[in-house]
């Protein structure tokens, strides 16, 4: 790759000055509302179309040549394959081209025809290296503070998560997904598509320097088949990295790997250079669904929400340091299934000795339920005792607080606000001891949990629908900090 390439950064592709789509459809309407729906200066989006006069209110260029401008920082490129090659030779001879969003499918992916197209986009790109591109056979772009989109419904706030996925469709899930659920929010994602020009590690060399983004999320189907060495300066580069990157590889099967060469027609490795490039960099891997990615970004988001400003060797002793937990609930059978659950993934349930327990029954000699771990506290979670107890039972021999909670809702007002209360300083100790409190919320068909998961949201509790998920998504934390540590030493 040439020093013009490699040097170019990436600023004007999140963030044009202005933005070109060639040809404009009805269609294509998405792309439109997406940009109107981040507040994009319309003056500067210019929609050629030979045969409309105006698309959604929006007036059409007859041809490229008819645009106030001499410099496009973005085209999208939205025609019929076998145009490709001869209106992009075109265009490029009449303006100056920043960054190319090539949408079109029906490339490398689809047949001969479209590999052979795709073989001279490469060639086309690799003669033009002022010129970069995302695709073929992608959405695009996102970036709220470039008021840029490709579909209307992607929240307008700024975040500080970056993705990067071959999948146009998985990256728009996780942006919809993940701000619906969690409230994460984005500060800039890709979905790449067959990468004949710009790669992955293009874009996480992009994100590693960038000041606003602290986690980073990647889906991977493979290489491409024209960069030789791109594995190489994959591996090397997140060797330099010390920032967090969720990575869930599509295509770990034989016969995902068959589905990808007809997705993205990307190169796959074996899970045995995978492992090795875990165990040396901070690409954290992430399993064969895009829920448990959405889990784990919620996790992380959490911490950086707190821990964002500090140096990164202050970063590190805020990460879990143990995967002792704690767990607190009202139901004994409950209790001994989640005691499996944890114990199966490599959490453990200290129990406490004849003394602490002695102690505990001072605070609340109950009759019913279990003083031990799990703490099984029954018909009490709105009172003083309740309160008393968990915080003296939360110490700091403890890593994890899993505090089970049920859908309260306008049944009893008082009640619950006495419940939240408690869940509120609960929280309070439990941070206050550099301790994780994570709350479990079962997922019910009714308006009062939806209700009650809003709020606790809303207040920043990290909540999770089964015990499970949220245990999993904190030993990825602790994990990680485990790593970044040795990272660090390595370093030092």
């Amino acid at each position: 790759m040439t020093e013009a390439r490699e040097g170019k950064s990436l600023e004007f592709l999140f963030k044009p000055r202005n933005v070109v789509i060639f040809e404009a459809k009805e269609k294509l309407g998405y792309f439109i509302g997406g940009f109107r729906s981040q507040g994009y200066n319309m003056d500067n989006l210019y929609l050629i179309s030979p045969s409309k006069d105006e698309l959604f209110g929006i007036k059409c260029y007859k041809s490229l040549d008819d645009i106030p401008t001499d410099t496009i920082d973005l085209l999208i490129l939205a025609i019929r394959r076998e145009f490709l090659i001869e209106s992009l030779q075109d265009i490029t001879s009449k303006k100056k081209v920043n960054f190319i969003h090539i949408f079109t499918a029906g490339t490398g992916e689809f047949d001969e025809v479209g590999l052979n197209i795709e073989t001279q986009l490469k060639e086309f790109f690799d003669n033009h290296v002022e010129i970069r591109a995302v695709g073929p056979n992608c959405m695009g772009i996102y970036c709220p503070t470039g008021h840029s989109a490709y579909l209307p419904m992607f929240p307008t706030d700024d975040g500080n998560i970056g993705l990067i996925y071959h999948s146009g469709d998985l990256h728009s899930r996780v942006i919809r997904y993940g701000y619906s659920r969690y409230r994460l929010t984005f500060s800039k994602g890709a979905s790449i598509g067959n990468c004949v020009s710009l790669q992955v590690a293009d874009f996480l060399d992009y994100y590693n320097k960038d000041e606003d983004i602290d986690i980073i999320s990647i889906y991977f189907e493979g290489f491409p088949r024209y960069q030789e060495y791109e594995g190489r300066k994959l591996f090397n580069l997140a060797k330099s990295m010390r920032k967090p990157i969720l990575f869930l590889r599509g295509g770990i099967t034989k016969r995902a790997q068959a589905a990808v060469l007809s997705h993205t027609c990307s190169l796959g490795t074996s899970d045995r250079i995978w492992k090795a490039v875990y165990e040396q960099t901070p690409l954290i891997e992430v399993g064969s669904s895009l829920d448990e990615m959405i889990d784990d970004m919620f996790i992380f988001h959490s911490f950086f929400k707190k821990y964002r400003d500090l140096p990164l060797k202050e970063q590190i002793k805020r990460y879990p340091q143990g995967k002792d937990a704690l767990v607190i609930l009202w139901s004994g059978g409950l209790g001994i299934l989640d005691t499996d659950t944890l114990t199966k993934i490599g959490i453990n349930l200290p129990l406490f000795d004849e003394n602490a327990i002695e102690r505990l029954r001072k605070v609340y000699p109950i009759s019913v339920g279990s003083l031990n771990n799990p703490l099984d506290l029954p018909w009490v979670s709105r009172s003083q005792q309740y309160l008393d107890l968990c915080k003296a039972v939360i110490t700091e021999n403890v890593d994890l607080v899993i505090l089970h909670t049920n859908a309260w809702g306008g049944r009893n007002k008082e009640r619950f606000e006495k419940h939240f209360n408690n869940l509120k300083q609960i929280r309070d100790h439990t941070e206050s001891l550099g301790k994780m409190l994570i709350l479990i919320l079962a997922e019910t068909p009714h308006q009062y949990r939806n209700d009650y998961y809003e709020l606790l949201i809303n207040h920043d509790f990290i909540v999770y629908p089964t015990l499970e998920r949220g245990a999993k998504s904190f030993l990825k934390l602790y994990e990680f900090g485990k790593r970044l540590e040795r990272l660090n030493k390595k370093d030092n």
